[in-house]
């Protein structure tokens, strides 16, 4: 059989016909229709996927602000201590700074004492400790001896 033969046995009625194309449009739009479940299954594994890793995120954001507020109470923290810490260096080096002037003043009037008790006079005290006049004469009234306590002149 030739292909002109068959083609002269099919009906070419018009029911035959709308038939055909109506077969043809069912198929194709069964065709459409599974593709479209297809690509609508796609998206939604790929929206699953989007608000999952979405989830994971905000996860992560949520700790990350945790740490950062956990960070900026320790900063604030440290900076309190460092403050403290400053304050209490100051204060230290004041009372170090007294102290040694206490002790040269201490010295020096050990010194002048000393001095005193050894006879000496009162301009080479002065001079020697670096005394006032009335530095000197407060110590030779308490520790001078005699005619040596006599005020200046």
């Amino acid at each position: 059989m030739s292909a002109e033969s068959i083609v002269d046995k099919l009906p070419f009625e018009p029911l035959w016909i709308a038939f055909c194309v109506l077969f043809l449009v069912l198929l194709i739009g069964m065709l459409l229709v599974v593709r479209v479940l297809r690509s609508n299954r796609r998206l939604r594994s790929q929206l699953k996927e989007v608000r999952s890793e979405q989830q994971r995120q905000s996860t992560s954001l949520l700790a990350l602000h945790g740490a950062m507020k956990v960070i900026a109470e320790d900063v604030i923290k440290h900076g309190q201590l460092q403050s403290n810490v400053s304050r209490t260096l100051e204060r230290l080096s004041d009372q170090q700074s007294e102290l040694r002037l206490r002790d040269v003043e201490e010295g020096l009037y050990s010194q002048a004492i000393a001095l005193v008790h050894q006879g000496k006079r009162r301009d080479e005290v002065r001079k020697l400790c670096a005394l006032t006049e009335s530095e000197v004469d407060l110590l030779f009234s308490l520790h001078g001896q005699g005619g040596e306590s006599q005020p200046w002149g």
